[in-house]
């Protein structure tokens, strides 16, 4: 709560100048006195805060640490939501000015600041690229995000279809490493596989976005439902080995691993969506796997052991 105040009390200096101690504190709703303590701690923290006294007076940001930002081109400002996920930067097109973006952003940050900002990389990494699978190439991505940017048009084909149809793109999500158009087809709001787009054209035509239309709540809310029509299926198994080093990346609602006995066994219990999805996991985990439940998956999953068996002998 209180890191938040900071940030809002340098907002705020940057937003409108200059503002006395009390007008910050009925802005954040605190005392004065917490406003003093604030400027203090921001002051330690490196930020070139000052007071002024008399009529006109009151705290202020000196220029020098405001006009240090203005050097971010337009492009730059719109890669800042895309600097810490470099994959989907470079997706898009935009890794190099992710990259720019994010060197001008720490030269414009006190050497205190730049420090933490080194001690964070060098212990949080997000990677979004699925385990064992290679990120497939989506090369109409970065000029569908600069229709999407411009509110224009698009004509595309997707999928089996063979005709173009034309669409108002709204915004693209990356859910794990594929990527995903939301786009007005008509009056309906429908979702498309970018990796299944076979053409785009950028029309000269413009669109006026649903004034209601939050990408980050439509998506969640399509993603529930979504989830809903799939089924939901128990499976119990034993593993050991390379099987219980790979049960930690298979695709599963759920998991749970239990520590291995003195054998090396491990108990695992994964929640998957139904049968077909069970085998395909215990296909992926290849040897030393036990199928405890269900019974039926356990006679499936010999039967396609058989099937390997025969084929190959």
């Amino acid at each position: 709560m209180r890191a938040s105040r900071l940030i809002s009390v340098v907002l705020l200096l940057q937003a409108r100048g200059r503002m006395t101690a009390d007008e910050l504190a009925k802005t954040l709703e605190v005392s004065v006195r917490t406003i003093y303590r604030d400027v203090e701690s921001l002051n330690a923290a490196g930020i070139p805060l000052v007071g002024e006294p008399g009529n006109d007076g009151g705290y202020r940001l000196l220029d020098g640490y405001r006009t240090r930002l203005t050097g971010l081109t337009a492009d730059e400002a719109e890669s800042l939501f895309l600097t810490g996920v470099p994959a989907a930067a470079a997706a898009l097109g935009l890794s190099e000015v992710a990259t720019a973006t994010q060197r001008k952003l720490l030269a414009a940050i006190p050497q205190t600041a730049r420090e933490r900002a080194e001690h964070a990389r060098q212990r949080v990494h997000v990677d979004l690229e699925p385990w064992g699978q290679e990120a497939l190439a989506e090369p109409l991505l970065p000029e569908l995000h600069q229709a999407i940017w411009a509110d224009r048009l698009i004509l595309v084909r997707y999928g089996t279809t063979t005709s173009a149809v034309e669409l108002a793109p709204l915004g693209l999500v990356c859910k794990g490493t594929p990527w995903y158009l939301l786009a007005l087809r008509g009056t309906a709001i429908r979702t498309y596989r970018v990796s299944r787009l076979h053409s785009l054209s950028v029309t000269e035509k413009r669109f006026v976005r649903p004034a209601d239309f939050d990408l980050v709540r439509h998506w969640q809310d399509a993603v529930a439902a979504y989830a809903e029509t799939f089924g939901r299926m128990v499976v119990k198994l034993r593993l050991r080995g390379n099987a219980l080093l790979r049960a930690q990346w298979v695709q599963a609602r759920s998991r749970t691993i239990a520590e291995p006995d003195t054998e090396g066994w491990s108990d695992v219990v994964l929640v998957v969506e139904d049968p077909d999805n069970a085998l395909d996991v215990i296909r992926t985990l290849g040897n030393d796997v036990i199928v405890v439940e269900p019974a039926a998956l356990r006679t499936d999953a010999v039967a396609m052991a058989q099937t390997f068996v025969a084929a190959n002998t």
